[in-house]
């Protein structure tokens, strides 16, 4: 591939990688600075420039907490060892792009990969991603940085005034939608092929990807989905998950209340702000900012538009950790004992008895054996929830749970925990302190080699890259729930759905689907 390629804004220079074979283009502009009147706005078109541009360093990451900051943080030495020296600034909106293509007639396939950091945080080259050793794999990678926090989430009375027929709200996923219009015009350039480009994303990532997923604005856009920790699901006998975006009218109160806490008495004062004095204000004011149903970007959340199947029609690939499992599971706000368990058996209504008939409750010790098993675990439940949602509507969607055993230096215990499959999935076993051994990197080659494959074919399985079959990944099925258990070994989980859980399933698609 040529150093130099033209692109819709001008000519850009990258520079040969680590490895010869792979172009790297860091610090891609695909919108105008959002500063100044265009903080809170939706993403301009970048002005055309002059010249040839370097694309040698990567733009600044987003306003956050300086990741890294507090080198005894555990996600400090896991994902940050070099947060603290990278640039940070409002003016954030660029991608990095990583090719093995030869020519611009390759049209390779293109990962877009979106980060996590709770919407809050993170970056696109955290040391956890080692997108040359993925594009080694034949593809082209793309890896968007994008507002986050009061930048990227903020909601407030006065914004939807000033626009009441543009997004509110979501001006981070509105930037994540913009970088993905961008890498459909522009890819090419870099030898990928626009109408093979697959969506992923971990944790808040995972959430933007569902975003783009069920966004009507990018239909047309998407190949395949890979939705990481976790999938949305909302049981009918449980509250709204977490994982749910709220309404427009809750996030302009919250908007509205920050500003009181902020001691901001209007718009055009928020934007005069400087930004680090805003997020100063936004992080003392302790207010969480993601993404909301605004009806004009988003009509649903994911779930919803799950249930009226009103998202893209691609596959998806999307599991969990079972060690984050362990670490989010909520006790405390499920039932303890047999009388708990009657409470909860009456939500059901008139199938009430059939639950009661099921769990078979004749003790407390019985009640926190049932509400401790996977048919009430979030994460696995809903995975299975999905996926038997997906079978229903005829769509395409491969199942798996991560969790081998994870080296660590004594002091801790927290196995699979939430991320540690990106060592795996993005090929960067190398990078981590970790102390991984042989049959960590065997068992890494193969679940990366899934993620290629999904991304080259919509279906991960096929040879790994050395050539060797993977194991079977069958898409789940209602008559075959399948689920891939990524262990030391990789084969079929063992556990299926019980009669609990398929009870819990069916009871939530028969009720939310009427709603």
């Amino acid at each position: 591939m040529q150093k130099q390629v033209r692109i819709e804004s001008g000519i850009l220079e990258g520079y040969f990688g680590y490895d010869p074979r792979i172009t790297v283009f860091k610090g891609v502009p695909y919108a105008a600075p959002p500063v100044g009147e265009l903080r809170w706005r939706s993403p301009q078109p970048m002005p055309h420039w002059e010249g040839v541009r370097p694309a040698l360093k990567y733009g600044a990451i987003a306003m956050q907490w300086t990741p890294g900051a507090d080198p005894n943080d555990f996600w400090s030495r896991e994902l940050h060892p070099s947060g603290p020296e990278y640039d940070m600034s409002e003016d954030c909106l660029y991608l990095n792009i990583f090719t093995p293509a030869k020519s611009t007639d390759d049209k390779l396939p293109v990962l877009f990969y979106i980060h996590g950091g709770g919407y809050q945080g993170g970056y696109p080259y955290e040391v956890e991603f080692d997108w040359e050793h993925v594009a080694r794999r034949g593809i082209v990678v793309v890896a968007v940085t994008y507002r986050l926090g009061v930048f990227g989430f903020l909601a407030h009375p006065e914004l939807s005034a000033q626009s009441p027929d543009l997004p509110k709200g979501n001006y981070g996923i509105e930037d994540q939608l913009c970088a993905l219009s961008w890498t459909r015009r522009n890819i090419a350039a870099f030898g990928g092929d626009p109408d093979r480009i697959t969506i992923a994303g971990q944790s808040a990532g995972a959430g933007s990807v569902q975003c783009l997923l069920t966004a009507p604005a990018a239909r047309g856009m998407i190949a395949g989905a890979i939705i990481q920790s976790a999938v949305s699901a909302d049981f009918a006998d449980m509250g709204p998950s977490f994982l749910r975006a709220g309404s427009l009218s809750r996030a302009e109160d919250a908007g509205a209340a920050f500003f009181d806490k902020a001691g901001i008495s209007s718009l055009a004062e928020a934007r005069a702000l400087p930004a680090k004095e805003l997020f100063r204000r936004s992080a003392e004011a302790h207010t969480f900012f993601a993404p909301v149903v605004d009806n004009v970007l988003l009509f649903r959340d994911a779930f919803d538009a799950y249930m009226h199947d009103e998202h893209h029609r691609v596959p998806v690939l999307t599991g969990y950790n079972r060690g984050e499992v362990r670490a989010f599971m909520r006790g405390d706000l499920l039932p303890h004992t047999k009388q708990q368990f009657e409470e909860f058996a009456a939500r059901y209504g008139d199938r009430a008895d059939e639950f009661r008939a099921l769990c078979r409750v004749e003790t407390d010790e019985d009640a926190k054996a049932l509400f401790a098993s996977d048919a009430f675990t979030g994460m696995v439940a809903g995975a299975y929830l999905f996926g038997t949602l997906q079978a229903r509507e005829s769509r395409t969607a491969y199942l798996y749970e991560f969790d081998p055993d994870i080296p660590d230096d004594k002091s801790e215990n927290v196995g699979s925990f939430h991320g540690a499959e990106l060592w795996f999935a993005y090929d960067s076993l190398a990078r981590s302190w970790r102390p991984f051994r042989g049959h960590h990197y065997d068992l890494a080659h193969k679940v990366a080699s899934y993620w290629a494959n999904f991304v080259k074919t919509g279906d991960p399985n096929g040879k790994d890259n050395f050539g060797d079959e993977l194991p079977e990944w069958r898409p789940f099925t209602e008559d075959d729930p399948f689920m891939l258990s990524i262990r030391n070994e990789i084969g079929r989980r063992e556990t299926e759905p019980d009669e609990v859980m398929k009870f819990r399933i069916n009871y939530t698609l028969d009720t939310k689907k009427t709603v």
